[in-house]
């Protein structure tokens, strides 16, 4: 007799904060993966909305638990540390999935691979990027250790990853904001471990104003602290100096970016900082140059 409830091979693990208006388009994505025995585990992180009022409408189809709020990378650790499959799935509970998404990454794996990422599709008020990210942002494969150095090009709902290996790396450090995902893809990379691309974009990643805005020069000095990290590593510690500064003037870059829609001045300061690493770059410089006149 076959098991009605299989085990299964792929654990997905959503957070959830105030997230009533889009969660159950997150979760009915998770659940309607075609080919693939899939768990949802959704881990509220203290919601005060109608959260966990949705979540009951999915009964026994999901596991809900709560925490108090402790942020959404100590609820995937706490989602990890429950999964019985041998597969984690990550997914924000305002993104979702296309139909096959699963199968498609799990189609790509052979016994070297234990992280698969995908293409992905950006929805809502994205605003100044493109509609593809790839059509923006050159996506790598392979031994992505250098190329991760230079930014985060790995979206976070778009990834599998082997169970063996989130545990062997001790899960998501939860002590800095945001940036937590680049420290882990970075840790992972800089074991050796090998990344997988899956080019058709079956994610889809949702812009919208509830996102962080605010605490610009925190993130940015947690972003390079997530850098310097990675190069103290055994393997960053062999990188060649001018590769370093590169990558520490993209993480001031990326600041001067993401600032110069709410505080042109500090967009200059962010991209002149970027400049003293690196002077050689001269989309820094036109980039200054929007940020005084006002072009974004």
């Amino acid at each position: 007799m076959s098991d009605v409830h299989p085990s299964p091979t792929v654990t997905v693990i959503i957070p959830s904060f105030n997230a009533a208006s889009y969660v159950a388009q997150s979760v009915e994505s998770a659940l309607s993966q075609a080919g693939v025995a899939v768990e949802v585990i959704v881990i509220d992180d203290g919601s005060t909305d109608d959260t966990l009022r949705v979540l009951e409408g999915f009964g026994s189809r999901i596991q809900v638990v709560r925490q108090s709020r402790g942020g959404p990378y100590r609820a995937r650790n706490l989602g990890a540390q429950m999964a019985k499959g041998s597969w984690i799935a990550l997914l924000d509970a305002d993104d979702d999935w296309l139909p096959g998404k699963l199968a498609s990454q799990l189609a790509l794996v052979d016994d070297t691979i234990d992280f698969v990422y995908s293409d992905r599709l950006n929805f809502g008020d994205f605003g100044r990027t493109t509609e593809r990210q790839s059509d923006s942002v050159k996506l790598w494969e392979g031994d992505v250790f250098e190329p991760l150095l230079m930014g985060n090009f790995i979206t976070l709902s778009s990834v599998i990853m082997r169970k063996t290996a989130f545990d062997r790396l001790g899960g998501f450090q939860t002590a800095r904001r945001g940036v937590q995902d680049w420290d882990m893809w970075l840790r992972y990379a800089a074991a050796g471990g090998l990344v997988r691309l899956c080019k058709e974009p079956l994610t889809r990643y949702r812009f919208h104003g509830e996102q962080m805005t605010n605490d610009l020069d925190q993130r940015a000095a947690d972003r390079e602290s997530v850098l310097r990290s990675a190069l103290d590593s055994e393997r960053g510690r062999k990188l060649p100096p001018a590769t370093v500064k590169r990558a520490l003037a993209n993480v001031w870059s990326l600041a001067g970016w993401h600032a110069v829609e709410f505080d042109r001045g500090k967009a200059v300061s962010c991209y002149l900082k970027a400049a003293s690493y690196w002077p050689w770059n001269a989309g820094t410089y036109k980039n200054i140059v929007k940020a005084v006149i006002g072009r974004t």
